[in-house]
């Protein structure tokens, strides 16, 4: 029996030990800002796809807690329309690929 209580304290404390391992954040990482139009925007696949006015085109995967906002109202990715200028703040999450963290649509806002 002393068996079973050993081996089930341990079991506990390994559950209890691997939740906190599991929220330590990673490494902090360097996040850029960019504008630019865009060219594309694929709603199924979280990406959007901004050209620069140095013409270099840059997709981005747009995580489910990036914040996305037009005139600081919280909008979807769909929303957002081709040909928008858009400001994008990121971070690289591995070599050439960009996550986007906060997008914001610089749509002119319309006249009454």
């Amino acid at each position: 029996m002393s068996n079973f209580k050993l081996i089930l304290i341990l079991l506990i404390a390994f559950f209890i030990i691997i939740p906190v391992y599991a929220q330590v954040k990673p490494a902090l990482r360097e996040i850029k800002t960019i504008s630019g139009t865009v060219v594309n925007i694929d709603s199924v696949g979280n990406v959007i796809t901004i050209k620069t006015r140095d013409q270099i085109q840059m997709a981005f995967i747009v995580m489910d807690k990036a914040s996305i906002t037009l005139n600081a109202n919280d909008i979807g990715l769909m929303e957002i329309s081709e040909s928008d200028p858009v400001t994008i703040q990121y971070y690289i999450s591995y070599p050439g690929k960009y996550t986007a963290i906060s997008i914001v649509d610089n749509k002119p806002v319309a006249s009454e």
